[in-house]
């Protein structure tokens, strides 16, 4: 029986059906901490994983022969040794667009009327205090990357009123057009936009694209919102940025340490909105990452080529 080793903390939490479809292509289902992970690997067939790192060392010492992302994100798997071994990484991809997307609106409203920062002064000190916050209706918002996610907020957005531009050297600038988005170059993104959303993969080339720079580029006046990766933005930088003033708040739900650490400047932050990673976090898109997961180790075992493998020469 070949053993599945899942490291991803909602895979069948809200529904049995992914367990029981690899159970009945005949896999044995290991659920593993990530902290146990390097043993657990050594004896596994096929790994599903959500945001735990995956080294070069654990895969030498592993006999796994593929990994099925839980998401999209590949930042903690090392990509680069899991292709020299010959083995396929598989990703999510489109499960969850949707999520993060309404999450990434949630945000633009939660920062315009100051939602948080109202409920805490009612709920936890009985404080009846006016909070005046602002429309999105006729305001800008900025897309750092224009993959499917940030179409999706562009196209909730236009129905909002709302102008949005965008910033993406991959995608051409006709695309963007024909769904309603503006495109402008990098810096002209920073100034011009009210709201900001970031919308790429970390990488090398996108660690820290946000940094003190690119802060000092936005109106004083304007939001940053972060449902990416956490090592896109300079934590240290935006800290500093929301402390001096020089944007008037911010939404993450990613970190560049998750959790994050007790003292993380952030947390020092009024002006700042926090959340544990929760973008893919529906109902919904759970289900989906959950089957599509499991359906790629299966494809896998049986013969097929899985959708979705983004180190596509390991299958020459």
């Amino acid at each position: 029986m070949k053993r599945v080793v899942v490291a991803a903390r909602t895979f069948g939490k809200y529904s049995q059906d992914p367990v029981d479809l690899l159970k009945r292509h005949g896999f044995d289902v290991i659920r593993c901490e990530e902290r146990d992970l390097p043993i657990a690997l050594k004896e596994a067939d096929a790994l599903i994983v959500g945001t735990p790192k995956v080294t070069a060392e654990m895969l030498e010492g592993s006999k796994v022969r593929i990994i099925a992302k839980h998401g999209v994100g590949v930042d903690n798997i090392d990509l680069k040794t899991a292709t020299r071994l010959g083995i396929p990484v598989t990703i999510t991809q489109g499960a969850n667009t949707e999520a993060v997307a309404e999450l990434t609106i949630g945000f633009i409203f939660a920062l315009a009327r100051g939602l948080i920062s109202a409920h805490l002064k009612l709920f936890q000190r009985r404080e009846w205090s006016s909070v005046v916050g602002v429309e999105v209706k006729g305001k800008t918002l900025g897309l750092l990357g224009f993959g499917a996610i940030a179409r999706e907020v562009n196209r909730r957005a236009l129905c909002l009123g709302m102008r949005t531009i965008t910033y993406d050297p991959y995608v051409p600038q006709d695309e963007m057009r024909k769904r309603g988005a503006e495109p402008v170059d990098f810096k002209e993104l920073f100034k011009g936009s009210d709201f900001l959303s970031i919308h790429v993969p970390l990488s090398e080339e996108t660690r820290h694209l946000v940094g003190e720079t690119e802060l000092k580029l936005m109106k004083r006046t304007a939001f940053l919102i972060n449902t990416a990766r956490g090592g896109i933005v300079d934590e240290g930088a935006l800290a500093k940025a929301l402390k001096e003033g020089w944007i008037a708040g911010a939404a993450v739900d990613v970190f560049e340490e998750e959790p994050p650490p007790e003292d993380s400047p952030l947390f020092d932050c009024d002006s700042l909105i926090t959340t544990p990673h929760i973008g893919a976090h529906s109902i919904e898109a759970v289900y989906r990452m959950n089957m599509m997961a499991a359906q790629s180790v299966i494809d896998f075992f049986e013969g097929r080529v899985p959708a979705n493998v983004i180190n596509r020469e390991v299958l020459k």
